[in-house]
C-alpha cells in the first residue's frame, strides 16, 4: 500500500500580527486560485511565558490542528494546548508514524519562534509546496521549510484526538468518581 504524503510548510514572520496578515492573504489567494487548494492554516507562536501555542487552526481534531498542536506540545515540554489537552497517544502516533520532523528540526522551529516571531503552518500536497513557499515569501515569510507528514500519521492522530475526552471532562470525571 502506497502511503499518501502531505507536506507541512512552515514560514516565519516577525510577529503574530504579521503572521495573521499572511494567513488572511493566503486565504484570499487560495480562494482566487484554481490550482491551489489549501487546507487549514494555523499559527504557532510563544506566549509571554515562552510556551508555544497554536491558534486559528479550526477544530483541534483536524489534521493541521493536531500536527501543529503536537509541535506546540513538544516545544513547550508539556501536553497542554489551548482548547483542551492533547495526550501522548496523539504525539506518539504522529512521531512514530511519520511526522517528518527531527529533534534538530524541532530545535530550529523553537529558535525561529523566539523574540515574538510566529510561524504560519499549512498542510498541503507535495505539488503545492513550491507555489505556497513562494507566496509565503512574497508575504514576508522567512526560512520557509516543509516537512513530510504521512496521511496515516495524521489520520491516527486525528482519531486519537477524537477519542480523547476534553480536558475539562477528564478533570471532572477524576474528581467525581472515587477509586474502586
Amino acid at each position: 500500500i502506497l502511503m499518501s504524503k502531505k507536506q507541512l510548510v512552515l514560514a516565519y514572520y516577525g510577529n503574530e500580527a504579521a503572521a495573521d496578515e499572511a494567513v488572511e492573504a493566503l486565504k484570499q489567494w487560495d480562494k482566487a486560485s484554481k490550482e491551489i487548494k489549501l487546507g487549514a492554516i494555523g499559527i504557532l507562536a510563544k506566549d509571554h511565558k515562552g510556551k508555544v501555542k497554536t491558534h486559528k487552526v479550526g477544530k483541534r481534531n483536524t489534521g493541521l490542528g493536531v500536527v501543529l498542536g503536537a509541535i506546540a506540545a513538544v516545544l513547550s515540554g508539556g501536553l497542554t494546548l489551548i482548547g483542551g489537552v492533547v495526550g501522548g497517544g496523539i504525539i506518539g502516533a504522529l512521531f512514530h508514524k511519520g511526522l517528518g520532523i527531527s529533534k534538530e528540526d524541532m530545535a530550529k522551529i523553537d529558535g525561529h519562534l523566539n523574540d515574538g516571531k510566529a510561524a504560519v503552518g499549512v498542510l498541503v500536497k507535495l505539488d503545492e509546496v513550491e507555489a505556497l513557499t513562494a507566496k509565503m515569501a512574497e508575504l514576508g515569510g522567512m526560512a520557509a521549510e516543509s516537512f513530510e507528514v504521512s496521511d496515516e500519521a495524521v489520520e491516527e492522530a486525528v482519531a486519537a484526538a477524537n477519542a480523547e475526552p476534553a480536558a475539562e471532562d477528564a478533570a471532572t470525571e477524576g474528581e467525581a468518581a472515587p477509586e474502586a
